[in-house]
C-alpha cells in the first residue's frame, strides 16, 4: 500500500514539473493560442503540486485546512518543512487562485512574470516534497483498536464501507451518558433515514445501550462542512476493504478544497450592499 500511495504523489509532482517545463518553453507567448496554452500549463503545474501537498496532509492525518494556502502552515507546524517552503507554498496557492479566477485579466506580460517569478518556487517546493515523501512513511495509519470494534459485524451485515467515531467520545471528553456519534459510508446513492435508524438500533443492541444514545449520520449524503469535521476529528473504527479509507479521505478532502474555492468565488462576486460600497469607498480614500 505504501508504494501505491508514494507513486500517486510522485506522479503529481512529476506532472507539476513537466507543466512548468512546458510553460517555460512557450514564454513569452506570441499569439492568443500560446497565451491560452501558457495559462493552462501554469495552472496545471501549480494545481498538481498543491494536490500532492493536500494528499500528504490527508494521508498523514494532519489537521486538514479548508484552503490551499494553509497547507504549508500545517506541514510547517508538523515540523516537515522549513519556513521558506511554507511561504513558497502560500505564494503558489495565491498565484493558482489568480490563474483560476482572474484569467481573463491576465495578459502575456502577467503570465511571463509568473513564469519568471513563481516557477522556480514550484521547483523548490517539489524538490522538498519529493524528499519528504522519500523520508517520511506516507502510509495510512492502521485503524486503532477501541472498545467499539466489536460492532464490526454489525457494520459488515449492513454493508457499511467506512465508519468513524466523532464528538466527545472520539476526543476522550465523554461523560458516562454521552451519545455515540458515528459517521458511516454505505457507498450507495439511495441511503435513507431508515438505513440510519436500523443501523443505530443494531449497534445499540450490540453495545448494550439505549438506542437513543446512538447517533448515526450517513456520509453518503452529508454536506461538506460535516465531512470536513469528520476528516478533522473523526476516529476511524471500521473500513472494508482495507486501504479504502485513505483513498476516500483524499478524494473528499480535495473535493472540499475545490468547493470552498468555488464558495469564495461566489461570495466575492455577490453585489455589495450600499453600506458595504460606502465602506469600500471610504477605505479607498
Amino acid at each position: 500500500m505504501y508504494w501505491v500511495v508514494l507513486m500517486e504523489i510522485r506522479a503529481l509532482i512529476v506532472d507539476a514539473l513537466n507543466s512548468a517545463e512546458r510553460a517555460r518553453s512557450i514564454s513569452p507567448p506570441k499569439s492568443v493560442i500560446e497565451i491560452s496554452a501558457l495559462r493552462w500549463e501554469l495552472y496545471a503545474s501549480l494545481q498538481n503540486l498543491l494536490d500532492a501537498l493536500a494528499m500528504i496532509v490527508s494521508d498523514l492525518r494532519l489537521r486538514r485546512p479548508s484552503s490551499y494556502a494553509d497547507l504549508g502552515v500545517v506541514l510547517y507546524d508538523a515540523g516537515l518543512i522549513d519556513e521558506e517552503t511554507r511561504e513558497n507554498i502560500k505564494l503558489i496557492a495565491v498565484t493558482r487562485n489568480i490563474l483560476a479566477h482572474a484569467y481573463r485579466r491576465l495578459g502575456s506580460e502577467d503570465l511571463d512574470r509568473i513564469v519568471k517569478d513563481i516557477l522556480s518556487k514550484v521547483e523548490d517546493v517539489a524538490k522538498n516534497v519529493e524528499k519528504l515523501v522519500s523520508e517520511k512513511n506516507i502510509d495510512p495509519e492502521p485503524i486503532p483498536l477501541t472498545n467499539i470494534e466489536r460492532i464490526a459485524k454489525v457494520f459488515e451485515k449492513n454493508n457499511v464501507i467506512l465508519a468513524y467515531l466523532y464528538g466527545s467520545r472520539a476526543r476522550g471528553t465523554e461523560r458516562e451518558d454521552s451519545d455515540y456519534d458515528i459517521a458511516v459510508l454505505f457507498g450507495k446513492a439511495d441511503v435513507s433515514v431508515v438505513d440510519e435508524i436500523r443501523l443505530a438500533m443494531e449497534i445499540a443492541r450490540e453495545l448494550g445501550v439505549s438506542s437513543d444514545k446512538i447517533d448515526i449520520v450517513a456520509l453518503d449524503k452529508a454536506d461538506p462542512l460535516l465531512k470536513m469535521r469528520i476528516l478533522r476529528e473523526g476516529v476511524p473504527i471500521y473500513e472494508r476493504p482495507q486501504g479504502f479509507r485513505t483513498r476516500w479521505e483524499r478524494e473528499e478532502y480535495l473535493e472540499i478544497l475545490r468547493q470552498m474555492d468555488l464558495y469564495e468565488i461566489y461570495i466575492g462576486s455577490r453585489p455589495r450592499s450600499t453600506e458595504q460600497r460606502k465602506n469600500r469607498e471610504l477605505e479607498d480614500h
